[in-house]
């Protein structure tokens, strides 16, 4: 998106859209508690809040603790030991944000900190709650807000809490598609899931809030997908307003067993922009790793890889900038940048097997003011060991099919002794699942791939169109009774192939249809039939026209001060009447 831009229009859209009651405790949009073990059962604890800065600055707040094993007690007076602001701004209009006296939309991160000693229990729950929250338009009324976070230290396991990279409440752009991700991260490399949750107040006990009807927990945006693997949210918004939206991940150690979970309750804030968000096509261009669909990529312990993830803006004079969290998350790690529109990152890194699986974070913001947009997105990478025995993708294959015909399955069409469990990619480079079904899928070259991304194999199997020619698609003429005759392959659709045989009311000559001498309706032209496809047809329906006629020439008498006559009276044959 260009600077600068019209901006007393947007600033009247993002007021309206910014504006809530004035009261104290209405002001909280979003919030979230991690934590880490510091070893011996202490655990240091945070507590990350987020105001709009027409709120009043907080002050020291409380946490709750309990657990299953009988132990309940409250921590007060956590200090603020984090003050920012994160305003999704341009940087020449932060000055003018509400967090400095101006209008522009402020927000201000508080954090809050404190180690306690938390004795070995398998459920411990860490929360905290306010009355109130911002009013959204998913949500009845303006109820309280609750987070909360979960432990399992039983048997001397001692964890960390997922991290959140993003520290900002979203601004995005009704009727523009959205790519969002918070960041987050497990830094003992335990495996997370990812869901949507019911946003929470405590009434005294956690209850969950009554959404709008047409909006829930799990779909707190119409049409948003959430990744439960890499935590990207996807979604198009519809309707300006500020949406609360509540993310829970759920961590496992080795054995499959969760060890705790966080949530991140934030508001996102749709309003009017002047352009489109930064889109990516998904990562590209791997040197030394597998590509695993759009965001994922395999690769092996120890051998160096780099991939590229490109992001461009459609607004005229657009330009882009990437961050990532990559550097500060993988030792060794380097993340270049080429261009501006598009803007191209590059991640370069010797893999370390220890930190599989990670998710790498990039943020696109485009040069749009006072409010930039912003899309982001992950690279999860899985570290992996070679294959104890080299993959076999079998070797490669041609065959024929119609586009009418059955499904094909196409590993048994492989030669050789191909691995089973691989993944097939369609001609277009999509995951596909391995039955050619037409006539919805391509012709074309089908890859299989087995293996990972220390060693894998890959075959094709070509699928070619079966059959003869094409007779082309079905058609129409509409021709006038006296015209001269015309070719009827020239009125079908698509690319017919001369060589098949027409049929129809009256007998076709030369495959010309003369009006003068034959009957309209249906005319089949048909090409043979090429093992192993059927004959194939396509049908020119014809309908005439009937010549109007004028009659012949004639002549007319009449007295000069006779009765008015009509003229085609004159006129010899049979006129047509309307000329």
């Amino acid at each position: 998106m260009t600077a600068p831009r019209s901006l007393a229009l947007l600033f009247s859209a993002l007021l309206l859209a910014w504006s809530v009651p004035a009261a104290k405790a209405e002001h909280y949009s979003g919030g979230s508690i991690t934590y880490e073990c510091m070893g011996a059962n202490f655990y240091r604890i945070v507590l990350d809040l987020y105001l709009d800065c027409t709120g009043t600055p907080l002050t020291p707040q409380s946490l709750d603790l309990t657990n299953d094993c009988g132990v309940t007690f409250s921590i007060n007076s956590l200090p603020i030991t984090l003050t920012e602001e994160v305003s999704q701004l341009c940087p020449g209009s932060v000055a003018s944000s509400t967090c400095n006296g101006g209008a522009l939309p402020g927000i201000r991160h508080y954090q809050f900190e404190t180690t306690v000693f938390l004795s070995p229990c398998n459920d411990w729950t860490i929360s905290w709650d306010i009355c109130c929250r911002n009013t959204m338009v998913n949500l009845l009324a303006t109820p309280g807000m609750y987070l909360e976070a979960t432990v399992n230290n039983a048997g001397g396991v001692c964890d960390a809490s997922p991290i959140i990279a993003d520290n900002s409440i979203p601004f995005v752009c009704v009727n523009d598609p959205v790519l969002y991700n918070p960041g987050i991260t497990d830094p003992d490399g335990n495996t997370m899931s990812f869901q949507l949750i019911d946003a929470q107040f405590a009434a005294p006990a956690p209850t969950s809030v009554v959404y709008q009807g047409g909006y829930t927990g799990g779909a707190p945006i119409p049409g948003i997908v959430l990744d439960p693997v890499t935590g990207q949210l996807s979604f198009t918004p519809t309707l300006t307003g500020n949406y609360v939206v509540v993310m829970e991940v759920t961590t496992y150690n080795g054995a499959g067993v969760p060890i705790g979970t966080i949530m991140r309750d934030f508001m996102v804030i749709v309003v009017n922009c002047m352009g489109t968000p930064p889109v990516t096509t998904g990562l590209t261009n791997s040197v030394g790793g597998l590509i695993v669909g759009a965001s994922g990529i395999e690769v092996c312990d120890g051998v160096p890889f780099c991939v590229d993830i490109p992001f461009s803006d459609a607004d005229p004079g657009g330009s882009v900038t990437l961050v990532s969290n990559a550097a500060a998350l993988l030792p060794g790690a380097t993340f270049t940048v080429v261009g501006t529109n598009p803007a191209v990152g590059t991640l370069c890194w010797t893999p370390d097997i220890t930190l599989s699986p990670v998710n790498v974070f990039i943020t696109a913001t485009d040069n749009a003011c006072p409010i930039p947009n912003v899309a982001s997105a992950s690279i999860l990478i899985t570290v992996t060991d070679p294959p104890v025995v080299p993959p076999d993708a079998g070797t490669d294959a041609t065959t024929s099919s119609c586009a009418g015909g059955p499904a094909v399955p196409l590993f048994p069409l492989l030669g050789g002794a191909p691995d089973p469990g691989g993944t097939w990619t369609d001609p277009d480079g999509v995951v596909h699942s391995g039955v050619f079904t037409p006539p919805n899928d391509p012709f074309g070259p089908y890859i299989y791939r087995v293996g990972n991304g220390c060693q894998f194999d890959e075959a094709i199997v070509t699928i070619n169109s079966g059959g003869g020619p094409s007779p082309g698609t079905d058609g129409a003429l509409n021709i006038c009774s006296t015209a001269a005759a015309v070719p009827l392959i020239n009125s079908l659709g698509g690319a017919p192939v001369a060589g098949g045989t027409w049929s129809g009311p009256s007998a076709v000559v030369g495959g010309n249809y003369d009006p003068t001498v034959m009957l309209p309706g249906p005319y089949v032209y048909t090409m043979a039939a090429v093992p192993p496809c059927p004959a194939s047809s396509a049908t020119v329906t014809v309908t005439e026209q009937a010549a109007a006629s004028a009659g012949t020439n004639g002549s007319l008498s009449t007295c000069a001060n006779g009765a008015a006559v009509a003229l085609s009276t004159g006129l010899g044959g049979t006129p047509a009447a309307g000329g």
